[in-house]
């Protein structure tokens, strides 16, 4: 803590073509963040201030510009144009992203009369912004003396040659959100489809001022081997004299507090001084089990003879290490593993990333809940604020800059614009235990020798970080660990899941650097309509939800739309438990990076997220159950297959994946089967042993011989010392012989014909089980939609089932409202009837969910009268290798058994050109 002068200026009227202030001076106890400069005398900016849009853009085209004049309108600052419902109100409805309500993209203009203190003669002045975007230029009065467009760190404009103290200056500032180079239009650091292209300033903004040898820049290496750190500092002479002085650190942190001083004589007006300080035995480390921080702070006292100088600047650090290992990250000289999100820079609430501690540490904490340690920021670097909750709690960050696609191609101001923004990015946030990873941007292209020019560079400026070129794509020399779907052993990528879990991704991992498994999971899920009033508050709205609800509504489905989110989504929840299991279980993998635990409401949108955008939970999955099957320590099981005969053996080989910060001595290993009811079929134990950590361990194997399970479904449980928990669902099913045997009253047919025609006629049932390859329609598959469909608008366009478990057909057959991995046979022998002409009292009782912004009735069986008869019809496969489905037989079974009772009784009726429309003659 340390108190700070703080001068407020205040504007109470915009009156006759001025501002007038009222000065108010107070002192506030303020806890020191790491920012560019720190200073003893500032003036905070925030407030009203004259404000003028510029859609003409006066200034390039050499009229006369917004500077020349009094702005005519007021803004509050910080803020942004969207929160005043300024610029072009937008009429349309975007499908493939939130609509923005009021889009502006041009230069805008902020203006106030700023009073410059006079005790600030001789001083350096300097104008800060915390975040602005793109490109902020300034005109003191009505000269232009300063621009910056940096996207990622703070812009600080050195305003001391056109500032005189004790004068009143008009400051005008002129933010253009346009894009400043040919840059790629998707990175999130600025693009309409996650946050929005926003115009304004952020966070705090001020004038400070600084004795005329100051302290620039102030770095802090960890060296754990010998328990001490150096420290660099980067001194501005700016009186073109020698000066003499001192240097005063102060370390402080929990239960610790250090002094330590060095000579300093300034002779040029650049000086880098260097200094080791050895910390002691008491010094703690880093991770994200111990987030040990430290704070330091230096005093830099000067004097040229006649005139002494003062200046402090403070930083938080933690001892931490990283390294590049055989197949994984090292911190602190042992392996992590990464499970990660992809951070897109998805914020609707404000439109822009959030600068405030309290939404960051939000974020944070749900990462933990769920058992997370790792945040890729997608082609975008975030503000201070994230950084230090990530300090403070532990999580691993990937940093990016502003690059995407073909960015690398040949632009040489494109090219200076990067060279600048990386050097900035590891200036101010480099200090950050958090910021563990860098890399240039995601699946880049163009000229590679630039991206290793970067990624060489960066390593060699600041090696607390590790490297790597690019996601996904060319790999360069420099390259630290890889990000991607692909090595040169095969794919890495993990999208689905599988019905057995006996695989891994062990050998495509095993390559020269650690890899991360790139952008894993990205299942569909139905969006959920109740989101659309979230937005009532936003800058942007779900217009598109508004145009898939109201499809749906014409298709005659509305009444289902919970359904399909609820289906949809406890298939993507199925979906990532066995994507993140595979990841886990593959030990030389260095991690993994979901795309995305939130939705992703751009590129199509894509509601692929256990949690909405806004970072609030979809009601899929608890933190608690998610935590089962990632976790620092996550009990697994590997296994042929999911659906049995109960005339075969299970057989589990268990395995423990530990990447926590302690071996699990003389572990009790327990597994054990219980029914649906909950009751235990079987139980076992494995051998005691001691588990070690950083490593995916084998501990024993056991077999459970199926003969006597009377449950069709079985959960598989498997515990470590009672504490660590896992399980899985299995379906146990009898074989049956002589299935679909016709009868006087019930016709079994694979043709709709004069057979079949005659027996409807009769009154009696037909049971049209037709080929796939006879129907028109969609191919039936287990998974959800990738991603999403207006993006990736492949075949099927599906995004799982809903199953009418409550209807008579499945008395036989166990299954929830959704499927589960006994489905997996079933369905990859089926076909998916186009139902949209059919009656719409209709529903299937195994009811496929279309691509939500098409809302198609879709189905695989459904029932109904026709002629007079009843009719159920299946579009399934029933004679390829039957002997190894057992699911299949199971559900024929269960319908035989449905349509050979007085329970079938379809109720709506259709007509025969309905089924003619969907059999192939």
């Amino acid at each position: 803590m340390k108190v700070e002068k703080r001068v407020n200026h205040k504007m109470n009227i915009y009156k006759t073509g001025r501002f007038k202030y009222c000065k108010l001076i107070c002192l506030l106890w303020l806890l020191v963040h790491t920012t560019l400069l720190e200073a003893q005398d500032v003036v905070d900016l925030s407030g009203t201030w004259g404000f003028q849009t510029d859609v003409m853009d006066f200034r390039r085209g050499s009229l006369s510009p917004r500077y020349n004049h009094v702005l005519q309108g007021t803004i509050k600052l910080p803020g942004i144009t969207d929160d005043y419902h300024i610029g072009y109100q937008t009429p349309y409805k975007y499908i493939d992203r939130l609509t923005r309500k009021y889009e502006y993209m041009g230069p805008a203009w902020y203006q106030r009369d700023i009073e410059i203190p006079a005790d600030w003669k001789g001083k350096k002045i300097f104008l800060y912004f915390e975040r602005t975007h793109w490109l902020s230029s300034i005109f003191v009065d009505t000269k232009e003396v300063s621009s910056i467009d940096y996207v990622s760190v703070p812009h600080n404009h050195d305003l001391s040659a056109f500032l005189k103290p004790g004068k009143t200056h008009r400051i005008t500032i002129c933010i253009d959100n346009r894009f400043q180079y040919n840059t790629h239009k998707w990175n999130h650091a600025h693009t309409e489809f996650t946050q929005i292209n926003w115009n304004g300033i952020l966070g705090d903004m001020k004038l400070l001022a600084l004795d005329p040898v100051y302290v620039d820049d102030f770095q802090v290496y960890p060296n754990i081997a010998d328990q001490s750190i150096k420290v660099k500092l980067k001194v501005n002479n700016t009186i073109k004299k020698q000066v003499n002085g001192k240097v005063s650190f102060a370390i402080s942190g929990t239960d610790y507090s250090l002094k330590h001083q060095i000579a300093i004589v300034s002779t040029d007006s650049v000086n880098i001084v260097e200094a080791n300080i050895p910390l002691g035995k008491r010094i703690k480390l880093w991770d994200e089990f111990n987030p040990n921080l430290y704070r330091i702070s230096c005093q830099l006292n000067t004097s040229d003879g006649n005139n002494s100088y003062t200046h402090e600047k403070s930083t938080t650090f933690g001892m931490r290490e990283v390294k590049q290992g055989k197949n994984h990250i090292l911190l602190n000289n042992h392996p992590i593993h990464l499970r990660g999100n992809v951070e897109n820079a998805v914020f609707p609430k404000t439109g822009h990333a959030p600068l405030d501690d309290g939404s960051w540490e939000r974020i944070m904490m749900l990462m933990k809940d769920y058992g997370m340690n790792h945040l890729r920021f997608h082609s975008w670097c975030p503000p201070a604020a994230a950084f230090r909750m990530a300090d403070k709690h532990g999580i691993y960050f990937e940093v990016e800059m502003p690059m995407w696609g073909k960015d690398a191609e040949p632009d040489e101001a494109r090219y200076n614009f990067f060279r600048r923004e990386i050097k900035a990015i590891l200036k101010e946030y480099g200090n950050h235990p958090s910021f563990v990873l860098y890399c240039n941007g995601n699946e880049i292209t163009g000229n590679f020798d630039f991206i290793e020019e970067l990624t060489a560079e960066g390593r060699k400026a600041d090696p607390r970080h590790l490297y790597s070129g690019s996601t996904a794509r060319t790999r360069v020399k420099s390259d630290q660990y890889y990000v991607s779907q692909q090595t040169n052993k095969g794919a890495v990528k993990v999208y689905e899941g599988l019905p057995g879990t006996d695989w891994d991704k062990n050998m495509e991992s095993d390559v020269d650097v650690p890899v991360i498994s790139h952008e894993s999971g990205q299942r569909c899920i139905y969006p959920n309509f109740d989101e659309i009033k979230k937005y009532a508050n936003s800058p942007v709205e779900a217009r598109n939800f508004e145009v898939f609800r109201d499809l749906l509504q014409k298709n005659g489905m509305l009444d289902q739309a919970k359904d399909f989110f609820r289906a949809s989504g406890a298939l993507t929840v199925l979906e990532y438990k066995a994507v993140i299991e595979a990841l886990l279980r593959s030990g030389k993998s260095a991690g993994f990076q979901l795309l995305s635990m939130n939705d992703f409401p751009g590129q199509g949108y894509a509601p692929v997220g256990i949690f909405d955008p806004f970072w609030d939970s979809k009601g899929l999955v608890t933190a608690d159950k998610f935590r089962e099957f990632c976790a620092p320590t996550v009990a697994l099981l590997r296994y042929e297959k999911s659906s049995f005969f109960n005339t075969e053996t299970f057989k589990g080989k268990a395995e423990v994946y530990n990447f926590s910060n302690s071996v699990l001595e003389n572990a009790t290993i327990k597994w054990w089967l219980t029914d649906t009811a909950g009751s235990v079929l079987q139980k076992g134990t494995l051998k005691k042993q001691t588990i070690a950590n950083e490593n995916v361990s084998p501990v024993g194997e056991f077999e459970v011989p199926l003969k006597n399970i009377r449950s069709q479904k079985v959960t598989v449980h498997l515990a470590v010392n009672d504490s660590i928990k896992n399980s899985w669902d299995i379906w146990v099913y009898p074989k049956h012989q002589n299935l679909m045997q016709s009868t006087d009253k019930v016709l079994y047919t694979d043709v709709y014909d004069d057979v079949a025609k005659s027996q409807l006629a009769q009154g009696k049932t037909v049971v049209l089980y037709a080929s796939p390859d006879k129907i028109k329609g969609r191919k039936s598959l287990f998974h959800n939609h990738f991603w999403n469909p207006i993006m990736f608008a492949w075949a099927p366009m599906t995004i799982g089932n809903l199953v009418h478990h409550q209807q008579g057909m499945f008395k036989d057959f166990l299954t929830s409202y959704h499927t589960d991995w006994q489905w997996w046979d079933i369905l990859n022998h089926a076909k998916v009837i186009e139902m949209q002409d059919a009656p719409q009292q209709l529903r299937p009782f195994i009811q496929v969910i279309d691509s939500y912004d098409n809302n198609q009735k879709l189905g695989i069986g459904f029932e109904a009268q026709l002629n007079g008869g009843k009719l159920l019809v299946m579009a399934l496969d029933t004679k390829t290798d039957m002997d190894n489905r057992p699911a299949t037989q199971q559900l024929l079974y269960s319908m035989d058994n449905y349509v050979k009772s007085a329970k079938f009784s379809p109720q709506v009726a259709v007509d025969e050109t309905f089924i003619q429309s969907f059999l192939i003659k």
